[in-house]
């Protein structure tokens, strides 16, 4: 009776495992923001906001958008903090480094990217959409975008 609980006791485990490797899934999803439309306009923006929102594309050639998934920094100090970031997605994610002394890059910021503080980078999905604000000056931040890099390469 004993050597019958033993291998039901080891074979059990064993089997739960090669069951969730063959039948399981995991999946993991970063949101769309803004799918639903945008809800909290800016004061100074003067403008309709499509649903689901994406930003311009027009807008994104002028920084010399690629049509991949695209990282964009507003601020140029965060530079050495993303270079971790650049060494793996160098080939798989378009950085743009942008500097947001202009009024039109602050309109850009505001109304097109909907950028609040803290935040000073956006991750944009290969269909402009925006999947995430992030503060890249902590560890933690920067290790949050490189997870949902991963996610977004791998599912989308």
């Amino acid at each position: 009776m004993k050597k019958i609980i033993l291998v039901i006791a080891l074979l059990f485990p064993i089997g739960v495992f090669v069951f969730l490797r063959f039948f399981g899934k995991n999946e993991f999803t970063i949101p769309v923001y803004y799918e639903s439309g945008v809800n909290d306009i800016p004061a100074s923006c003067n403008r309709n906001y499509q649903s689901p929102y994406q930003v311009s594309d027009t807008l994104l050639k002028n920084f010399g958008w690629s049509g991949t998934a695209t990282l964009i920094v507003t601020d140029t100090t965060v530079q050495t903090a993303l270079t971790r970031l650049d060494q793996e997605f160098s080939a798989e994610v378009q950085t743009i480094y942008l500097s947001g002394e202009k009024d039109d890059l602050d309109q850009f910021f505001t109304c097109d990217l909907l950028l609040q503080k803290p935040w000073t980078t956006v991750l944009l999905d290969d269909q402009r959409r925006i999947r995430g604000y992030y503060d890249p000056k902590t560890r933690e931040e920067v290790d949050r975008l490189i997870v949902e890099l991963k996610i977004l390469l791998n599912k989308y």
